[in-house]
């Protein structure tokens, strides 16, 4: 028996199973919520923090819309669904917020980055970013990867938002990725400095939502706006 929960969105009311992530009620509801870590078939992080909502009446400070779910929001006063703002002054401020400590040390270089014109950095940054930043320190640097023939790897863009981890453990299930280091010094890498040896090891270059890990066999062969689409069925 499904436990179905009716929540306003926006000034939208919608009714979703209980057991559904905030960020999977806005996308019912036709809300479209910034992500870097969440993907609907792998467990969640919730550690990039990109998809900040507003819960009414709950606690003073925006939520994790990934890692919460519909059954834990508190009804109203009168027992009137939870309200959810996807688009508030609070929420505006905590992605400008996130976005500016992403670019801390993630370099927008799209002219030199293979993944320009098909990064989720690049247009969540126009979309949710502020116009500068504030950050006048050195950057961090981060040695490169060798994880084979196939994956490229840029890890001085890397957002730490462990998609590539967490495919490789759950889903290709090679546990030779990982991350170490805490606070400045983390850094996804793999523990014994093995190639990747998984026949599904490509699919992180799709996943990873920066340029940090892009295809090493196309590398700057062609730029995404200069392909034509076609639509075809993959034999």
């Amino acid at each position: 028996m499904s436990d179905l929960r009716k929540v306003i969105i926006d000034e939208t009311e919608v009714e979703v199973d209980g057991a559904m992530t905030l960020i999977q009620a806005c996308e019912e509801a036709g809300v479209e919520i910034p992500r870097f870590c969440y993907h609907e078939r792998l467990s969640i992080a919730g550690n990039c923090r990109m998809c900040l909502v507003e819960v009414v009446g709950g606690p003073p400070k925006p939520a994790a819309s990934c890692a919460m779910q519909v059954r834990d929001l508190r009804p109203g006063p009168e027992g009137q669904p939870p309200v959810v703002k996807t688009n508030s002054p609070m929420v505006k401020k905590a992605r400008e917020g996130v976005m500016e400590f992403m670019l801390i040390n993630h370099p927008l270089d799209c002219p030199i980055c293979d993944q320009g014109g098909e990064c989720d950095l690049q247009d969540q940054a126009m979309a949710y970013g502020l116009s500068g930043s504030r950050f006048t320190e050195a950057k961090r640097a981060v040695d490169n990867l060798d994880l084979g023939p196939l994956v490229s790897t840029e890890m001085t863009r890397c957002i730490s938002c462990t998609r590539c981890v967490r495919f490789t453990t759950e889903i290709a299930g090679i546990a030779q990725m990982g991350q170490t280091g805490r606070g400045e010094d983390a850094e996804i890498t793999s523990y014994l400095n093995q190639t990747l040896d998984s026949n599904l090891q490509g699919n992180i270059i799709d996943l990873c939502p920066v340029g940090a890990l892009t295809s090493k066999p196309y590398a700057f062969t062609a730029r995404p706006w200069e392909l034509t689409k076609t639509e075809t069925i993959d034999v």
